[in-house]
């Protein structure tokens, strides 16, 4: 077997899929590596036990588990992809079991600098400052946690918000997100409560002709925008109003929580790396111990997991319902 059937069907698994060219590059090694596995042994069509004993051999090797971790990520997409179109794209009838599902992954031990929010802290923190707004510091903070906690905003990406950066397109409210070093914007689909909250905050603002999208009403840097001590100030506040000190959080932990419960909630690997606007799909891997299956789906529906579970009691249930309809 002097090339492998199995890298033309991979190639075109790479080619119609959304993946970032790093990622692209990561399956393709590992795919290299596996079909070489399966010329070596004589191995047309794969069986479980094949990929078993093929991650075994990775082992053997002495391979990292995060490694092998990626392998096993790499080619469950792909033996998914095969199942998912056998019958649309003629592939051989033996890729109509997907024998990737049985093969269990390898657990990687989470190296999180930051802590981060469960599940009831996160529906805690969002309903708190919803609720509890009063006066125009509770709308800006209130916008800025909504939406932190549920596109993976940076403190730093907060600050340097402008209002031109907040526009519609393709009837969708957006944020450009200006990456650092470059000219080069990425475009964030926001959700129709984080919308709200923005406009909300947006209609009761002063100084109108300031450039920047959030800033003190009384204070700001000579620029415009808040302080870095200003916006920690003002966090380290809001936690303690809501009852969150002990979980000892800070900003960019709202970011690590947007991750966390984007995987928990069925998302994929690459949704969260889009999410979070990752270049390598390796930063995105360590969030993975926390998530034991995952599934394909936008990053705009965060919102919605964290406030429509069904065990979730809340008096204004069609509030919530409403608030997490995507724009």
């Amino acid at each position: 077997m002097i090339d492998h059937p199995l890298k033309k069907l991979s190639e075109h698994y790479l080619n119609e899929q959304d993946l970032s060219k790093s990622t692209i590059k990561t399956y393709r090694i590992c795919y290299k590596y596996y079909l070489m596995y399966l010329i070596e042994h004589d191995i047309l069509y794969a069986k479980t036990s094949d990929v078993i004993r093929f991650r075994e051999s990775l082992r053997k090797r002495g391979h990292s588990t995060y490694y092998i971790h990626t392998y096993i990520c790499a080619l469950k997409s792909l033996y998914r992809y095969l199942r998912e179109n056998q019958h649309r794209l003629s592939f051989p009838t033996e890729y109509t079991y997907d024998i990737m599902l049985a093969v269990k992954n390898e657990k990687i031990k989470p190296h999180l600098k930051k802590p981060l929010l469960n599940l009831d802290e996160a529906k805690h923190l969002l309903i708190y400052t919803k609720e509890h707004r009063k006066i125009i510091y509770d709308y800006r903070n209130y916008a800025i946690i909504a939406l932190m906690i549920t596109a993976g905003l940076s403190s730093h990406e907060i600050i340097h918000l402008k209002k031109v950066d907040y526009q519609m397109i393709d009837d969708h409210h957006v944020l450009l997100i200006e990456k650092n070093g470059t000219r080069h914007k990425d475009t964030v689909y926001l959700s129709k409560g984080v919308v709200e909250a923005i406009d909300d905050y947006l209609i009761k603002r002063r100084k109108k002709e300031n450039p920047y999208l959030f800033i003190s009403q009384n204070q700001t840097t000579p620029e415009g925008y808040l302080s870095r001590t200003f916006f920690y100030y003002m966090f380290e506040k809001v936690i303690k109003k809501c009852g969150l000190e002990h979980t000892n959080i800070t900003p960019h932990s709202l970011r690590h929580t947007a991750a966390y419960l984007n995987l928990l909630r069925g998302g994929s690997i690459e949704s969260t790396k889009r999410l979070l606007r990752h270049v390598d799909i390796k930063s995105t891997l360590v969030y993975v111990d926390y998530i034991d299956k995952l599934n394909d789906h936008t990053a705009e529906s965060i919102e919605s997991f964290i406030l429509k579970e069904d065990f979730f009691n809340h008096d204004d249930v069609d509030f919530f319902n409403h608030f997490f309809k995507v724009y």
